[in-house]
Parts: structure tokens; sequence; C-alpha cells
């Protein structure tokens, strides 16, 4: 009895606020629980990590590990593709693989979520060969449930009436995600059973608690305009419905509804869930201004050419590069971002992040310290990163961070365009295609190449006429080229 009491104590210590800290991770508390109640040998769940700053959800591409397989500290139990990369999930202690609760090929899978289960003797594996996990801590499931949780409790008190009910639905006892669907549906907290127990934590639910109360024929005050039932509770008095007013709108248009345009459904994956969440955060959160200036190629084509008849090939965006981050060591308030609690802040070293494009969207590798490199060196970075980032092997080190950005289509048919600023940045510089131009000179047609960029800046940070010297300074860069190389 004395020993069930001390565990008993130490699960509520654990579960106290006082101590789901930073300083004392959800993961330590949930074992402690899991230690305290379960009949099952001592182990360790181990969670979908976070990888990466923005990471929220990411998939479990494969598992190079199976259960019963010996680990060692550093072995790698999974590829898991983050919103950036593919990286390895690697093991901080020796032990074995007990079970895998998430199988490889595994979508959306929140950061917290169980994955897989560690012992320390291998003869413990078998033990745990229907082990379910339990309820983890909640996450979000993507940044625009984020931003929709953010936005609820202004959202509620702008209603009006009920607010008692939606200030429930947020309390910090509840995980994010019960939040958001109490939030979407409109159920109040007395209207969800907990599964929980009520002497650790006697108002906290789950998900499923939601999603059972639903089930069961709850029905809550619910938002303004409609809201689709969460998925898989769909009555099944709904389905022939809808089968009816579909037909019913397909006659009263005269059979239209069998033309509608057909379509391919595209796998939105974590990548391109962040790219849309970070562009929509740029475009509505940050003033863009836009400034464009036109420098003349003539000189640098040369160049290009005298160093590939030399055994040396660069390209018109290694040199783009190279003269945007000497632009900007000549015009250091360029290189700057914002800070709402500072406001702008000077940033010592020039770091250029340059935009490749691959098949799960584009991702921005970084070249680190672009200004005191050489125009060689800078090629040979951008060629390495460019090729780690089509074949989806490049380290967070290597993509996070930058104090301005790149995006070329000078490859391309297009001859200027607007990007959109990378935050926490302050601006990104949109190179279009060189194109030949006839001029006059000395009073006879001549023949010259020239392209426009345009930087999209932060009009917080670039205020005055930084953008005009920076454009200046990048310009003469460009126009005389032997500086580059140095």
């Amino acid at each position: 009895m004395g020993s069930r009491w001390h565990a008993l104590r130490a699960a509520r210590t654990a579960l106290s606020p006082f101590a789901r800290t930073s300083a004392y991770p959800a993961s330590l508390w949930q074992q402690q629980l899991t230690r305290a109640f379960s009949a099952l040998p001592e182990h360790t769940v181990l969670e979908m990590p976070s990888l990466s700053p923005t990471m929220t959800i990411g998939n479990v591409a494969s598992w190079q590990k199976k259960e019963g397989d010996k680990i060692m500290a550093g072995d790698i139990l999974a590829d898991i593709e983050t919103d950036k990369a593919t990286l390895g999930f690697d093991s901080q202690d020796d032990g074995y693989l007990a079970k895998i609760l998430v199988p490889g090929g595994s979508k959306d899978v929140a950061v917290g979520t169980p994955i897989c289960v560690m012992v320390e003797d291998g003869t413990q594996v078998g033990a745990f060969k229907d082990y379910v996990a339990t309820a983890a801590p909640a996450a979000f499931a993507s940044v625009a449930d984020l931003a929709a949780a953010k936005a609820a409790p202004a959202a509620a008190a702008a209603a009006g009436g009920g607010g008692g009910a939606a200030a429930d639905h947020h309390s910090n006892k509840n995980g994010p995600a019960p939040r958001h669907l109490l939030t979407q549906t409109g159920l109040g907290l007395d209207q969800v059973p907990s599964s929980g127990s009520a002497a650790l934590v006697p108002t906290m639910i789950t998900k499923g608690d939601v999603l059972a109360a639903l089930a069961q024929g709850a029905k809550g005050r619910g938002p303004p305009g409609p809201v689709a039932p969460p998925k898989g509770l769909a009555t099944t008095a709904a389905a022939p419905a809808a089968k009816a007013a579909t037909a019913a709108a397909a006659t009263a248009g005269g059979g239209r509804a069998a033309n509608k345009p057909k379509f391919t459904d595209v796998e939105n994956g974590p990548i391109r869930k962040i790219i849309a969440a970070r562009l929509l955060e740029s475009k509505t959160t940050i003033p863009h201004m836009y400034l464009s200036i036109e420098a003349n190629l003539d000189a640098l084509m040369r160049m290009r050419e005298e160093l590939k008849a030399a055994g040396t090939k660069v390209s018109v965006n290694d040199c783009v590069i190279k003269a945007a981050a000497m632009a900007l060591a000549e015009v250091p308030e360029a290189n700057a971002s914002w800070n709402e609690a500072e406001g702008v802040q000077m940033n010592d070293n020039v770091d250029i992040s340059m935009a490749v494009s691959t098949d799960k969207g584009l991702i921005t590798p970084i070249i680190f310290g672009a200004a005191a490199k050489t125009l060689l060196e800078v090629s040979v970075d951008a060629k390495r990163l460019a090729l780690k980032a089509r074949d989806n092997k490049l380290t967070p080190a290597e993509f996070q961070g930058g104090t301005f950005s790149i995006s070329n289509l000078g490859m391309f048919p297009v001859d200027n365009f607007c990007a959109i600023i990378n935050p926490p940045q302050a601006a990104i510089m949109a190179v279009g295609r060189g194109v030949k131009k006839v001029t006059l000179l000395n009073g006879q047609p001549s023949t010259t190449m020239s392209m426009v960029v345009t930087v999209s800046a932060d009009n917080r940070v670039f205020v005055g006429d930084v953008g005009a010297k920076f454009l200046n300074s990048f310009k003469a860069n460009m126009e005389n080229p032997a500086g580059l190389m140095m």
C-alpha cells in the first residue's frame, strides 16, 4: 500500500502545473505516469520529434529498425519527413525497440504523438505485443489550426452571449486539439464527459472525448455560418439527403452538373502546408514595398566566357548572389530584420538564402558568409546546396537562418516579378532573365544584354533611401564584375 501511495503522489506531482514546465517536458511526466500505473515492464515511449522550428506535423517516411532489434545510442530509428527535409530520428539511449506505434508511410503525424516504445531488456519486448499508446498531449495538426486557436478567444468575446462556455473551450488544462474542436462545434465542457481519471486531472478532456460526445448526439451552439462535421461523424441520413440534393440541382440546371470540370487532387504534404502558411503570414503582416533596377550584363557575360575558356564555369546566379552579398556589406542597413519587441535588428553576417525549387516545394538553403567568399567559393556552395535540396538531403543547419533571400527565375522566360518576403528576413530579391536590347552607341545601333531585379522589402526596415542605396550598389557590382572575383 505504501509503495502504491508513493507512486500516486509522484504522479500527481508530475502532473501539477509547476512540474509541467519547459524544464519538465510532457514526455517525462507521461512516462512517469505510465510507469506508476502500468503493469507493463519499465519502458520509454518516444514521441514524434520537432526537428525544425516550424514543424508541427511530419511524416514517418520509413523505419530503419524493426521490433525486437537491439538499439545503440546514435542508431537511426526512423526517417522523419519534416516541413523542410527528410532527417534521421536517432536514439539517445541503448535498448530494444519493443513496439512501433506509427507505421512507416504514415503522414501528418502531430509533433508529440507516441511513435514507438523502447525497453532496456530484450526479454521484455514480447510484453508490448498488444500495447496501445495512451493519449499524448494534443498538438496542433497544422499552422492553420494554431492560427484558428489563437483567433478563437477574440471571436468568442466579439460574439457576446455564451462567453463563459467559449472561455471553457480554451482552458489551459485541455490540449489545443480538443479546444479547437470545441470551438468548431460550439460544445461546452459540461457536454463532454472526460475519459481521464478525475482524481488526477478533473476537467481535462481529449479530442476523442469530444468526438465521442458528438457521436452520442451532443449539439453545441455552433460558430457563425455552416461548419463541416468532424471527419467520420456524418450521419447515415446525411448521405442520401446530399445525394438527393445533388440530383435535384443537376435536374434544375438542365444536366449541367454532368459537365462540371474534372480535377485531380494533389497531395498537400507538410512542406507545402508550411509554405502556404508562411506566405499568407508574410503578405498579411509585413508591409511590402517594391523597388526595381535594370543592370547591364555585357561585361559580366564577357567575364564568364573568359573564365570558361580557362576551365572555370560560373553561372549568372552565382554572380547575382556574390553581387548582392557585397551590396549588403556596403549597405548594412539592408542586411537587417524586424523584431516586434526590439524593432530593427542589424545582422552581423551576410548569409544569403537561395531559393531552390524541389518536387516537394520551395526551400532556401543558405550560403553563409557570402560577402567574405570569392565568386568561385560561392559557386561551389550554390551547386552543392542546390543538389542536396533537390535530393531532400539538407540538414536543418543548412536551411535555418539567413539574412536576405534571392529568388531567380532568369532560367525561364520571365522578365521580372515580385517575390514574397521570407520572415523574419526583411527583404527578398526577384531576378528576371537576361534580355537582349538594341540601343544606340555613338549613333550606331548596338546590342546589349540587361536584366531587371525587383526587391520586395519590409517598409519598417527599408526606410528612407536604404532600398535605393542597396540596388545601386548591386547594379555597380554586376556591371563591374572584376570586383566579384575578390
